[in-house]
């Protein structure tokens, strides 16, 4: 399922990239991290981590703040578990979260050569992932 969620998001990304005049490239850049988003959770989960069984993101996180006390906002530790568990894609989810974190609180102003890598950037992930 979480894949399938992926290609969704893929597909608005891939319809916003070649939306005329190109007025969404935070969307485009969004929608792409998101995208990765599933296909990394797909890729990872279920999982067993440090001795302990994990069907789903959401368990592991709940695990790590409900049990561990750990504070790790839920973005840093999916990255860390991708640099864990998919190490080929590591530096390319880095760059797409930090692009889209960035194009979100920066006047939403992205640039076409942006949009087009950050859709790029996610079909390789896609293809890691699957």
């Amino acid at each position: 399922m979480r894949f399938q969620h992926g290609e969704h998001n893929e597909g608005l990304s891939d319809l916003l990239l070649n939306y005329q005049d190109k007025p969404y490239n935070d969307w485009v850049v969004t929608t792409s991290f998101y995208a990765c988003i599933q296909f990394v959770e797909h890729k990872i989960f279920p999982r067993e981590i440090d001795g302990e069984k994990y069907d789903t993101f959401n368990e592991y996180c709940d695990y790590q703040h409900n049990v561990l006390k750990n504070r790790t906002s839920k973005h840093d530790l999916k990255t860390q578990l991708v640099k864990k568990f998919i190490p080929s894609v590591h530096a390319q989810y880095r760059l797409l979260k930090d692009l889209c974190f960035n194009s979100r609180y920066n006047n939403y102003i992205v640039s076409d050569n942006k949009a087009t890598s950050a859709n790029m950037t996610m079909k390789v992930i896609k293809r890691n992932c699957s």
